[in-house]
């Protein structure tokens, strides 16, 4: 056996010597293991930057939307979005803190550094480039929205900057809106010669200029919308008008912002929310009885006896009428509607999960229709197939009814807010026709949805232009179900849509309602950054430290 062994290791020395041999006398002159790359490829980079930025904002356990639902109460959940009691220790702010950061942002940093700067003589990837500082724009528009001040004259460059200051959210925007300009320019301005080009590694657009220069001048838009009335960038209004006159901004849902999931378990590659309430064994999300009420008509004071079409796709009611739930129901309606309340100090909060608990739809997270014959789900339930959506063409229609109604732009605010209401349930059976599901699922047939706009714009022309603003924003609130971001902006910009108040409740469930806790007009920083970084300020107070652009 020794024998063998000196004989097998004398043949693989020979060979090996052979092989440094045949490879010529700088064989031994390389520095760089090429099995090990130390940098990635502009398209992996830019993949896993789309992946991890579409995961921090929306409805998963990484996703500010996990929170922020419950805060807008579109959700509701047990632990720490309960009662306003997200902390900086809390799992999602950990998680959606080092989504961008320590993936989205440093893949992004690289991507545009390696995209611009090539060898001498060769043509910078302008494309690479543009889209980079796009998305960057985006994601950090998205953390200063909720956090306020952060790194980022001195963040993502750890060789020089290992403890980077917080800089001042005000000082932070007009940056973002240059970034957007530079990325635009980068893409108009990109040669058909260069040798890379974004294809099918872009999951958002396929590499499509003319759709990325629209989303950045819809992103744009949508950043000027916000800040316009504190006086932060003293020309955003005019600047919004330029926009509008170009008419370069998303024209349909075919431009929408979005990152489509798939039906791949490995991996995995089906809506985050999809994975949370039916791939899992427990679930997670409940639906926020306010948000159901509204939608049923079941609400005095919105909406009242108006019934929105979109309730069956939204939401998926898994008992039968008249059926028993698991655990002990908090609130059990009579056709199966099976929730728990926000801030709730009754008996059954504490309870664990109720697996039949109503959940999550066809819409937004490629789950299940509810056709009212009751139907537990599973991960064989529905498919997961449906967008992370961003930034739609519905929302700039929004955006544009608020600019029209406050005298900004011309244009009649009612008719927009048609449009984007419009735009809106296109949206929905747009999601749900494209799913694959095994079920049978009707669109929503364009009768009911005249019937529901024609309500819409009853309640919209008999009020006052408050009343008016808060009939926009409580649809686009409605139409954003899936990603809260822009719903929090809103409701810390202009005070709409209202929301439940559990201190204030008059309901039949007022004495377990309660938060000793104010609603959050800011999230608290991640405390492993304040407590590692000598240059941190100290932990804010997220019930009163509010973002820049807040007028209040």
């Amino acid at each position: 056996m020794k024998s063998s062994i000196r004989k097998i290791v004398a043949t693989v020395t020979m060979g090996a010597l052979l092989m440094l041999v045949s490879c010529g006398d700088d064989y031994f002159d390389i520095n760089e293991d090429p099995n090990n790359p130390t940098t990635a490829a502009l398209s992996q980079l830019l993949t896993n930057s789309e992946v991890a930025i579409s995961g921090a904002v929306g409805l998963s356990t990484t996703g500010l939307s996990s929170h922020l639902s419950v805060f807008m109460h579109q959700t509701v959940r047990r632990g720490d979005p309960d009662r306003y009691g997200t902390l900086g220790n809390s799992f999602m702010i950990n998680a959606a803190w080092q989504q961008f950061y320590d993936i989205a942002l440093q893949d992004l940093t690289v991507m545009i550094d390696n995209a611009e700067n090539v060898e001498e003589g060769a043509l910078p990837n302008l494309e690479y480039a543009g889209i980079g500082k796009l998305l960057k724009a985006y994601a950090f528009a998205a953390m200063v929205d909720v956090w306020g001040d952060m790194p980022y004259s001195e963040a993502l460059n750890l060789n020089e900057f290992q403890a980077p200051a917080f800089d001042d959210d005000a000082a932070i925007y007009p940056q973002l809106l240059s970034l957007i300009d530079e990325g635009i320019d980068n893409i108009a301005n990109s040669s058909a010669n260069e040798v890379l080009k974004p294809g099918t590694d872009d999951l958002i657009f396929g590499g499509s200029n003319s759709r990325w220069i629209k989303f950045g001048k819809t992103l744009k838009l949508k950043l000027l919308n916000q800040v316009r009335m504190v006086n932060e960038i003293p020309d955003a209004e005019a600047q919004i008008s330029a926009l509008l006159e170009e008419d370069d901004l998303i024209g349909s849902s075919g431009d929408d912002f979005q990152l489509m999931y798939g039906t791949s378990v490995s991996p995995e590659n089906r809506h985050n929310g999809f994975v949370i309430d039916y791939a899992n064994q427990t679930k997670t999300f409940y639906i926020s009885p306010w948000f159901w009420d509204i939608m049923k008509g079941n609400n005095p004071d919105i909406l009242n006896g108006v019934l929105d079409p979109r309730v069956p796709y939204y939401f998926h009611k898994q008992l039968v009428p008249g059926e028993a739930p698991q655990n002990p129901a908090e609130r059990l309606d009579a056709d199966g509607f099976l929730t728990i309340h926000f801030g709730s100090g009754g008996p059954n909060q504490a309870q664990g999960q109720d697996v039949s608990q109503t959940v999550l739809g066809i819409y937004p997270v490629g789950g299940w229709y509810d056709d009212g014959s009751g139907q537990t789900v599973s991960a064989s339930t529905g498919t997961g197939v449906a967008p992370e959506r961003m930034l739609t063409y519905y929302t700039r229609l929004f955006i544009e009814a608020e600019l029209a109604l406050d005298g900004v732009i011309d244009g009649d605010a009612g008719e927009l807010l048609t449009a984007a209401v419009q735009a809106a349930f296109d949206k929905v059976n747009e999601v749900a026709q494209g799913t694959g599901t095994t079920q049978t699922v009707p669109v929503i047939e364009q009768d009911a949805i005249d019937a529901y706009i024609a309500a819409v714009m009853e309640d919209f022309d008999a009020g006052d232009d408050d009343r008016k603003l808060e009939v926009i924003l409580t649809q686009k609130w409605i139409a954003g179900f899936g990603n809260s971001i822009d719903a929090y902006n809103d409701y810390r910009r202009r005070g709409y849509p209202v929301i439940f108040d559990p201190n204030t409740d008059t309901g039949p469930w007022a004495q377990i309602t309660q938060s000793s806790t104010p609603f959050l007009v800011s999230l608290p920083w991640r405390a492993d950054d304040l407590n590692l970084n000598p240059n941190a300020p100290p932990q804010k107070n997220p019930t009163t430290d509010r973002v820049f652009w807040d007028p209040n």
